[in-house]
């Protein structure tokens, strides 16, 4: 398989934040991949997220700052709620 790539896309760079799914792996599961360290993956929960995978520790890159962990968990839902809001409407 050969891949491509035309020109300049619409999409500068990687968004910080991904929504992903593998339908063969969990049938209703939803994820969000964080693209930039530190890199993780989330699964959307009923009552939050669970990280499913972390790729960069954040105690290494945050040197243990808890408040700047919590910043980025806080920005997770923060996207996710405005990503719902943009696909579903404001319900």
């Amino acid at each position: 398989m050969n891949f491509r790539r035309h020109g300049r896309s619409k999409m500068a760079k990687v968004p910080k934040f991904l929504i992903a799914a593998n339908e063969m792996a969990d049938l209703d599961g939803v994820y969000i991949l964080h693209t930039r360290k530190p890199r993780f993956l989330a699964k959307v929960q009923e009552d939050g997220f669970e990280l499913v995978d972390i790729i960069d520790s954040f105690t290494e890159y945050y040197n243990g700052d808890e408040s700047k962990i919590n910043g980025l968990l806080n920005r997770l839902a923060d996207w996710y709620k405005a990503y719902k809001i943009h696909k579903y409407g404001s319900r």
